[in-house]
């Protein structure tokens, strides 16, 4: 585990959605033009807006296959040592699904009974899913710690995530 002396966290997070849109008529044409940004700086620490913690990893789900992750005891390689990596405020989930194949999807927040029917979200090929919830988190406890990624195809899939939160629970 990190120093805690010597460990400060730090981050920014940004979203941006431009789009033009120009409807030619008779007699001129009509534009919709919108930029719509939002930008979420993570200070250290645990309250709200606050993190200090990541865990990323790439990862490959087989065919027909669940991924569960315990957010209470995951570890990662950090500076070439394994180190535990215990999330008890969610704040950021961002999943990219790296396949490049048409109709192969990876379910987030799957069921575990019934993954290819019950999920959150469905992320397809080259596509990707970003939640933030910088002021209040999403709780973490003994019995609601697990999220499970699912890919229902025939074949393995590839997919990379990032959390970001908090290693002290929730006042």
């Amino acid at each position: 585990m990190a120093d805690s002396l010597t460990d400060v966290f730090a981050g920014r997070l940004s979203t941006v959605l431009t789009w033009s849109r120009v409807d030619t008529q008779e007699v001129g044409s009509i534009t919709d033009k919108k930029t719509l940004s939002a930008s979420y700086t993570l200070a250290d620490g645990s309250g709200a807006g606050a993190a200090d913690i990541t865990w990323a990893d790439t990862r490959t789900i087989p065919a027909n296959s669940v991924d569960v992750l315990d957010l209470l005891a995951l570890t990662q390689t950090e500076f070439g040592v394994s180190v535990p990596c215990t999330i008890r405020q969610l704040r950021v989930v961002k999943v990219a699904n790296n396949e490049t194949t048409s109709g192969k999807v990876v379910l987030v927040g799957a069921d575990e009974t019934s993954p290819a029917s019950v999920y959150a979200f469905a992320v397809g090929p080259g596509s990707e899913m970003l939640a933030i919830n910088n002021t209040d988190s999403w709780v973490v406890t003994s019995s609601n710690n697990t999220l499970r990624i699912a890919n229902p195809s025939s074949s393995s899939a590839n997919y990379s995530i990032v959390l970001i939160g908090t290693a002290t629970a929730a006042s």
